[in-house]
């Protein structure tokens, strides 16, 4: 009798024999393929995670849709939205017998609860300090934020604001409306406008657990290894991920600000300085990322909304959009039957960029793009140090590890990335730097997880080294948890409007033309 495996059962209709399979006995099988050197029997629970991290990042776009565009493109884009993710719902049937289905999920389930309570609750507490929703202490970004949120929640959609709203400090400006990428705040503002202002930052935050939370579990299945440790190790080689800053600037003495502005304007932040500081553009970028190093363990039918999902991203991060962009086209040879073929999802998908992109673009753009070594004098010795600090030392740990993982095409983009990005500046605080790197960041820290992991399992006599490394690396992260602790606070109290903080970059970066094409032909009058 003819047989198939595991892999192209789906493609072949040949189910029955997954009855037999337990996913207690399932068994590691090596296979040649550049994404990680592994393929494993596909588990359904991936698929709800990427389900569940999908309806995430489509929610705020669907809230924006219902609250931002005229009624009867509405209407369109609904209908379409409801008939893509009915389709591909409807297409996640991946058993002919629902009982088996069920049984396989329940099995799974049972594996996997306790390392999602476990990531949930290590989540929670990473987030605690962080300011996000109030909670905790309030950096600087975390006001601007705030002010972001309540002019979503105490004003009408879409927003305006007339040029006698500004006053005097700001001179001959013209009628302006709010222009930015706030999908993140979008689920929280209704909320707000239901239930009150500290009901908005509560949702907020709870929003904010919930990404982290699926961001960490997409990890922890692309790594794999059972047991708890590893989870726990997940999440610390997360959180406590970043650069040499903490070392470099204690030796040079850069700066006596905390030690990740060291050599700015030159900057890759930790993740928690991201999650802390900007969570709007790190939460959509790790997702993302998540569903990429597992696309080959996740069903075709959810593929096909990918694209979809990363339109969607204009409206939460159109940098961290650029930054991810590689990674699509590298994983596209493997999807484009899915992608390229024109369906009622890929059309959606085309008239929600329109949508989006006339929005994004309505912004004022009042900061420009240049050239770093023109404009920055000994640009090359500082970009020798800056790269060495922030991502060679560490890197190193492939050396004394597995020197093969170095041959992966989703590590070598990251690693081009973070040599090709600082080459530009773009904005006071250089946003193309600290934006565009989170996503190859991200790529890095998840490949150094692993080859620990392997070190300490097959008890290498490198381990050490590499447990040093990142020992020290994890003093820059560190040094934001400490400073949020002995800062910390809980607060909700109304924050200050934009106009408040005066006519600089924050405050333009977010205004954008009421007379440009979005707002002329398709938001709400």
């Amino acid at each position: 009798m003819k047989t198939f495996s595991l892999f192209n059962a789906e493609r072949a209709g040949v189910l029955s024999f997954i009855k037999a399979i337990e996913l207690k006995n399932l068994k590691l099988e090596k296979f040649r393929i550049s994404q990680s050197g592994y393929l494993y029997p596909r588990l359904f629970f991936v698929d709800l995670l990427v389900l569940a991290a999908f309806c995430y990042l489509l929610l705020p776009v669907l809230i924006f849709i219902a609250g931002f565009v005229r009624i009867e493109i509405l209407v369109v884009l609904v209908g379409l939205v409801g008939y893509g993710m009915c389709s591909g719902i409807r297409n996640v049937n991946f058993l002919a017998d629902f009982k088996i289905l069920m049984k396989r999920m329940a099995s799974e389930w049972y594996v996997w609860r306790g390392h999602l309570v476990l990531l949930g609750l290590l989540a929670f507490i990473w987030l605690s300090f962080s300011s996000i929703g109030g909670i905790g202490y309030r950096n600087f970004d975390s006001g601007i934020r705030s002010s972001l949120l309540w002019h979503l929640v105490t004003g009408s959609w879409p927003l305006y604001f007339r040029k006698e709203y500004f006053g005097e400090a700001f001179g001959s400006i013209s009628d302006k409306a709010y222009v930015y990428y706030f999908a993140y705040y979008l689920p929280a503002a209704v909320v707000g406008k239901w239930l009150g202002w500290k009901a908005a930052n509560l949702a907020l935050f709870a929003y904010s657990w919930t990404g982290a939370l699926l961001a960490l579990m997409l990890v922890r299945m692309y790594v794999r290894q059972r047991g708890y440790a590893v989870t726990f190790f997940v999440f610390i080689g997360i959180s406590l991920f970043g650069g040499m800053d903490y070392i470099f600037n204690g030796l040079l003495g850069f700066t006596t600000d905390r030690s990740e502005m060291w050599l700015s304007p030159l900057h890759y932040f930790s993740h928690t300085r991201n999650l802390f500081w900007a969570p709007q553009h790190c939460l959509p970028t790790w997702l993302i990322i998540g569903v990429i190093l597992n696309h080959r363990q996740i069903s075709p039918a959810l593929m096909r909304i990918f694209p979809l999902v990363c339109v969607a991203l204009l409206l939460w991060s159109p940098l961290c959009l650029i930054g991810i962009a590689p990674f699509i086209l590298l994983i596209i040879k493997h999807h484009r039957k899915e992608w390229l073929q024109w369906n009622w999802t890929n059309a959606l998908a085309c008239l929600l960029f329109v949508v989006l992109f006339a929005f994004i673009v309505s912004n004022d753009f009042s900061f420009g793009m240049v050239y770093a070594p023109n404009v920055m004098d000994g640009y090359w010795a500082q970009y020798t140090l800056f790269v060495t600090a922030e991502f060679l030392v560490l890197s190193s740990v492939f050396v004394f590890a597995n020197p093969k993982i170095v041959r992966d095409d989703i590590l070598i983009v990251a690693f081009v990335l973070l040599f090709a990005i600082p080459i530009c500046l773009l904005g006071r605080w250089n946003d193309w730097s600290i934006k565009l790197s989170i996503p190859p960041l991200f790529v890095l820290s998840i490949f150094v997880i692993k080859q620990i992991i392997w070190l300490i399992a097959t008890k290498k006599k490198h381990i050490l080294i590499a447990v040093f490394l990142f020992s020290c690396c994890a003093l820059t992260p560190l040094e934001e948890l400490v400073y949020s602790a002995r800062n910390y606070r809980i607060a909700f109290e109304n924050p200050p409007e934009i106009r408040d903080f005066g006519p600089n970059y924050i405050v333009w970066q977010q205004l954008g033309d009421p007379g440009s094409f979005f707002f002329r032909y398709l938001a709400r009058p």
